[in-house]
């Protein structure tokens, strides 16, 4: 059996992330799976018109899977807008404070080397989290 390259496996564990990150979201914003508000705008969304949006930008490992530093955006904010940094870091410090931001952005400056492995373990990490949203949410 041919082994899992790391670049599928982050594929693959973004995916679930990113799920995650947008249920999380549309549940805290609205109460539903369905619709979520934005992080930076504050308009309403499908579900489908969200994505997981990074505060810290440049996705690097050491801080693209840190829960703190993504939240549900709309593509206008966090593609065109790109990411609309004053009013991201305005709900960062409002809803975490500066400490969180200081230990993200520092976070960033640090390496972080992915194994396949490792990232099969946060894929299965977040559909298990995933599952627990759902049955919350029933």
């Amino acid at each position: 059996m041919k082994k899992k390259t790391v670049s599928k496996a982050k594929k693959e564990a973004w995916t679930e992330f990113s799920r995650y990150i947008r249920l999380r979201d549309c549940l805290d914003t609205t109460g539903t799976t369905t619709h979520g508000r934005c992080v930076t705008c504050g308009n309403t969304f499908e579900f489908s018109r969200l994505q997981a949006g990074h505060f810290i930008p440049g996705r690097t490992n050491a801080v693209l899977f840190d829960e703190r530093g993504v939240h549900a955006q709309c593509v206008g904010c966090n593609m065109f807008g790109r990411g609309m940094w004053p009013e991201y870091y305005q709900y960062m410090k409002e809803e975490y404070g500066e400490e969180t931001i200081f230990e993200l952005v520092a976070l960033r400056r640090t390496v972080k080397k992915w194994t396949a492995s490792d990232l099969e373990e946060i894929r299965d990490l977040y559909r298990a989290k995933i599952d627990e949203l759902f049955n919350g949410a029933a």
